[in-house]
């Protein structure tokens, strides 16, 4: 098993298996992020314990399924907009794009099953593993069934902790059988269920978000307003605010803050002291009120931009 305690977000973020995808912070509690991972007969197993609040946006491998469960009742989480309940789990299907953002510390647990264990073991008439989808997709409550996962997960966990030679074992093929028949019920059960709010159509929601990401990429490091979002995206402010929120849990403005706290935090990591100055560094993200920047990254990443500038050297 490997089990790995990062300081860093960005080297936590780098670890995570299964999507590729850009993480931000929110609200960290802790400046430290834990992950363990298993390897079971080609299922990979991982815990996650995050000192923060994430947003985590990004695609699921397009070479298997990932099953994601909650594993805080203290923080709320929201997949795509919608609210994961007590007893939910997130699917990502092949290659789906996905949006999983948490305001507060919180852990969780998730496995990724390659596609073609999956197409071993399932019904090829069976229509919820209908080549075509590509979606990302809650199932209902059912605690009975979440505490199985949760259980069976956190087993496998402790096994693998304990028993260092339990990976390559005939214990751990069986026990990858039986996370794989779990894993096989809960996306069927799931199938053809995306994350819904009443009422309200996803499609727009989805398009204002495509839209603006789409801005943000075309104009890398250049400085955006949320005017300038919702021009992109085509609709009012408010509409944006609105569609913002309920798919990362911040209105524009903050996702704009933390977007450039993250490039400047990446920059000074990557920056030669001798070579530039924090000033120099931040005016070339726009920012320039330096002193409140400093406060809000201080309390971001625990340190002082000065401090991260000089701490790989």
């Amino acid at each position: 098993m490997q089990s790995e305690r990062f300081t860093d977000f960005d080297e936590f973020s780098a670890s995570v298996r299964g999507v590729d995808s850009r993480m931000m912070i929110q609200n960290p509690a802790r400046y430290g992020w834990d992950i363990n991972a298993a390897e079971v007969s080609g299922i990979r197993v991982q815990v996650g314990r995050l000192g923060s609040g994430n947003i985590i946006e990004g695609q699921s491998w397009t070479d298997g399924y990932l099953l994601y469960l909650p594993l805080s009742d203290t923080c709320a989480y929201s997949a795509n907009g919608t609210p994961i309940r007590d007893g939910s789990l997130m699917i990502l299907e092949p290659g789906s794009e996905f949006c999983l953002s948490t305001k507060f510390e919180h852990d969780w647990c998730s496995i990724f099953v390659p596609a073609q264990i999956f197409d071993r073991d399932r019904d090829k008439e069976d229509p919820s593993f209908a080549d075509d989808k590509r979606i990302c997709r809650l199932t209902r409550p059912d605690r009975h069934v979440a505490n199985q996962f949760r259980a069976s997960v956190l087993d496998i966990m402790a096994t693998a902790a304990n028993y260092p030679q339990f990976e390559s074992s005939l214990a751990s093929t069986i026990a990858s059988a039986g996370l794989l028949k779990l894993g096989s019920s809960i996306v069927r059960e799931g199938a053809g269920r995306e994350p819904h709010h009443a009422g309200r159509p996803k499609a727009p929601r989805r398009e204002i978000i495509r839209r603006a990401d789409e801005l943000l990429e075309e104009r890398e490091g250049e400085h955006l307003s949320v005017a300038d979002l919702a021009s992109a995206s085509r609709v009012s402010e408010r509409t944006l605010r609105t569609a913002f929120n309920e798919c990362y849990g911040i209105g524009p403005l903050r996702y704009l803050q933390l977007r450039n706290l993250h490039r400047v935090h990446r920059a000074l990591k990557a920056a030669a002291p001798e070579e530039t100055t924090v000033a120099d560094t931040l005016l070339q993200h726009g920012e320039w009120e330096l002193g409140r920047f400093a406060s809000r990254y201080r309390r971001q990443f625990g340190e002082l931009p000065s401090e991260t500038l000089h701490a790989q050297h």
